[in-house]
């Protein structure tokens, strides 16, 4: 059975997946985060170099922001949307549309930080060695499952799917309110409707524990309770 270790990297969560001798990356995070990265490695007693993959679910700023030097390090292939492939290759900060009155005004804060202290609201460049726009298997890296395509909080969004029923799905979903009883609709999202038709996928896929990019994992169960 895989082994899940959550790295949460400033707000957002990062997830070595293991299984065997092969482990992958799932996401890397906040900019300015490496070393905490590195010493969580370091208490596994992992080598970067046993990561086989790392996987973008999708190309915002709090989510790759730790991976030009997790990737220097590990010298890993990286798996991203084919259609974020050059925000990743420019370093382009890209903001989604807010799904709600209060997500618009955060995404509206976020920008004018963004020109106000643009050196903090960056990420290094880097250069995807895979592009996904369909379904990709896992077998190749060592791991059961798969990666999928799961669009609505951008058009390309991305979903690690294990064979055993664990899905992290990036900011297809949240789960950041105590107890575990508020929303998991993200306060961000490019296509609302399209994100739930993705949370339906994942019912479909047989999915039974989502592990998001902010908060805690939750029961896939939620996903049609408040579709």
């Amino acid at each position: 059975m895989p082994r899940i270790l959550p790295v949460p990297l400033g707000a957002a969560n990062a997830y070595i997946v293991s299984e065997g001798s092969a482990s992958i990356l799932i996401d890397a995070g906040f900019p300015r985060q490496g070393k905490k990265f590195f010493t969580a490695l370091s208490k596994q007693g992992m080598d970067p170099s046993r990561i086989a993959l790392v996987v973008i679910t999708h190309v915002h700023y709090d989510h790759v922001g730790n991976l030009r030097e997790i990737r220097d390090a590990c010298r890993c292939p990286v798996a991203v949307p084919a259609g974020e492939a050059d925000w990743l290759r420019r370093g382009a900060v890209v903001f989604p549309a807010g799904a709600h009155p209060v997500g618009r005004a955060l995404i509206a804060a976020g920008r004018l930080l963004a020109r106000v202290l643009p050196g903090f609201v960056r990420f290094d460049p880097v250069e995807a060695d895979i592009l996904v726009d369909g379904e990709l298997s896992l077998d190749p890296f060592g791991m059961a499952g798969r990666i999928v395509m799961t669009p609505g909080h951008t058009a390309g969004s991305l979903s690690v799917l294990l064979d055993d029923g664990n899905a992290f799905v990036g900011d297809l979903a949240f789960n950041v309110l105590p107890c575990g009883g508020g929303p998991i609709m993200p306060p961000f999202a490019d296509d609302p409707a399209a994100l739930k038709q993705s949370w339906a996928a994942l019912r479909r896929l047989g999915v039974r524990t989502v592990w998001p990019g902010h908060g805690r994992p939750f029961s896939a169960r939620r996903l049609r309770s408040q579709a």
